[in-house]
């Protein structure tokens, strides 16, 4: 499979959760929910609109029967054309169960919101997600870089689109004729590798 043809959008196969699963626990505690349950390697995955995604928070929260009182991780990802998406991983530690919450987000309207309210450790992972991917999260109490420069507010290094030519030219001046001993030199940059001799490292 050529690199273009990895780039394209392939359709995954939805695999139900088995019954029983805690997606259901989840069609009990918010009936009418619109969700899209689906099993993951490892976590029963829900998606869901970003309208609904506090309120399908605080269920996983406070109901009794779903109780995730540990947020594991939260991250964004960008689907290009299809927009961006937040991830959140919860565990019970009472109910010894995980699961995976998608969140559809448009990246002409990045935002959410925040998750603080509910889990502590939501304040550093949304800071991070709105560094890399420029997704706002709405009611956060400090919403400022963590990982980026306080003024670098229209920079999002992990989106797709983000330009790499600049990172690329500065590598150039900085490492000047070395470039071409630096790793992969990207078709076009002006720099050529130069092959290792026998015996020597490359």
């Amino acid at each position: 499979m050529s690199p273009e043809d990895r780039r394209r959008p392939q359709e995954a196969t939805i695999v139900a959760p088995p019954p029983g699963s805690v997606a259901d626990l989840f069609a009990e505690a918010l009936p009418g929910l619109e969700m899209t349950p689906m099993q993951g390697a490892l976590d029963v995955i829900i998606q869901i609109g970003r309208d609904d995604a506090h309120r399908v928070l605080e269920a996983a929260k406070h109901n009794d029967k779903l109780a995730f009182d540990f947020l594991r991780n939260l991250s964004g990802v960008d689907y290009e054309e299809q927009g961006l998406e937040v991830v959140y991983h919860l565990y019970s530690f009472k109910h010894r169960h995980n699961i995976t919450i998608r969140a559809k987000v448009p990246a002409e309207d990045a935002r959410i919101q925040s998750a603080t309210d509910l889990w502590r450790a939501a304040d550093w992972h949304e800071r991070e997600a709105r560094d890399m991917f420029g997704i706002d999260f709405e009611g956060h109490p400090n919403l400022v870089p963590i990982l980026l420069p306080d003024d670098m507010l229209d920079h999002f290094p992990l989106r797709k689109d983000n330009p790499l030519a600049p990172l690329e030219e500065w590598q150039g001046e900085i490492l000047g004729p070395k470039m071409g001993d630096a790793g992969y030199i990207p078709p076009g940059s002006g720099f050529e590798a130069t092959p290792a001799a026998e015996g020597e490292e490359a």
